[in-house]
């Protein structure tokens, strides 16, 4: 599909962008790492704090949280889950990026490009991602303390009239520029991997377009991503409900009497718990979000008289929930990422008069290198005795 007005009708194509299942996949590995580095990390924080793995286990089970804890936590901990949680956002910016690319090139009628073209993409531009909000708040960071630097010096006689006095009225606008720097931070976080997947930019043109975007487009910014986030919250609805039905429809098939019976509905009620139920912090999110309750998320389950086989059983089944519930995650995520790449088309066409969409991208323009290499390579052989034909013998004329 294209953009067809390139206006606020085009964004309302984003639930249907977003029904992709190489973009949900993109993203469910992406929410898969990262929740993976993050666990890791935090139970690693846990027990350098004190605490033995089964009391993390009894306490967390698969979503660890050292601000949900009451029991005192040292600073070293906190460092090594903050750390894991900014690896989890990196991980979150990539796939970001690569399910943008693939948006940009389904915009563009490429409905082959796969999600390992978009990973060999992140391999080459996914750096400008990263750096492109960090970069801003470098810039932030440096006012910052140029500010502090001159209020310590200011506290001295005179210099308080040379270092505050006079350049006051430089301070106020530097100080605006700053708070308008924390206003385009949130923008590039938000933008950024829409802006180098469908751009191509660098680290300094992603800032340059964040700055941009803000300054000449507020109110179109503004009510678009408002637009984006309340489609894809529907869209997640529907799909979210889409996977419980499913999920009941499952359980009640293999659940009568004449076949499973009460075996299901343990093996299916202690796999549900670590995802949705006594086991998981989420249950009162999921609870809100779907409307959506039963036995094991009010923590009434059946006893459990579990054989090695169910073990087994519940491990796999638990694995396959937890990738339904990515998937869920996923596709608002999808929404979000599908919608961030046609605001940003669409403001560059109103800001720049550029339309990306017919704008060569670096692999179309690769393709045609490589066809105008493999031309000049390609020279017309001459027939055979052409050379000798041309001779015409003095005899043969007579």
């Amino acid at each position: 599909m294209k953009l067809t007005y390139f206006d606020i009708r085009d964004i309302f194509s984003t639930p249907r962008l977003a029904l992709s299942g190489k973009k949900i996949w993109v993203h469910s590995l992406g929410l898969a790492i990262g929740w993976g580095i993050y666990t890791i990390l935090t139970y690693l924080a846990l027990i350098l704090n004190g605490q033995t793995v089964t009391e993390i286990w009894n306490t967390f089970h698969f979503f660890p949280c050292l601000f949900s804890t009451t029991l005192p936590v040292a600073w070293y901990a906190y460092l090594i889950s903050g750390i894991g949680i900014v690896l989890w956002v990196v991980m979150f910016l990539e796939a970001s990026l690569a399910v943008s690319r693939i948006t940009y090139k389904q915009l563009k009628g490429d409905e082959f490009f796969s999600s390992g073209d978009s990973v060999n993409y992140i391999k080459k531009h996914g750096l400008a991602v990263i750096m492109g909000p960090i970069s801003i708040l470098l810039i932030i960071a440096f006012f910052v303390i140029c500010a502090i630097v001159a209020a310590w010096i200011s506290k001295w006689p005179v210099l308080d009239i040379l270092i505050l006095g006079l350049p006051y009225l430089l301070y106020f606008i530097v100080s605006t520029f700053v708070v308008y720097s924390a206003a385009v931070f949130v923008v590039s976080f938000v933008l950024a991997p829409s802006i180098v997947g469908t751009a191509e930019e660098d680290t300094m043109e992603t800032v340059f377009q964040s700055y941009s975007t803000l300054w000449s487009q507020p109110w179109r910014l503004i009510s678009y991503e408002a637009i984006v986030v309340g489609l894809s919250g529907i869209a997640t609805f529907i799909y979210g409900w889409a996977m419980i039905l499913g999920y009941k429809f499952f359980n009640y098939i293999f659940g009568v009497p004449w076949l499973m019976d009460g075996k299901m509905a343990r093996i299916v009620e202690q796999a549900s718990s670590y995802l949705y139920g006594a086991n998981s912090p989420l249950t009162p999110y999921i609870s809100k979000f779907f409307y959506y309750a039963n036995n094991v998320s009010k923590g009434i389950t059946k006893p459990l008289f579990l054989t090695t086989t169910d073990v087994i059983t519940i491990i796999l089944i638990t694995i396959a929930l937890f990738a339904i519930a990515a998937s869920v995650i996923a596709f608002f995520f999808s929404n979000i990422t599908a919608g961030q790449s046609i605001i940003y088309i669409i403001l560059r066409k109103k800001k720049d008069d550029e339309n990306l969409i017919e704008r060569k991208d670096e692999d179309e323009l690769a393709e045609e290198e490589k066809n105008k290499k493999e031309e000049e390579e390609i020279t017309p052989e001459s027939p055979s005795g052409t050379e000798e034909n041309s001779e015409v013998k003095p005899e043969e004329t007579k």
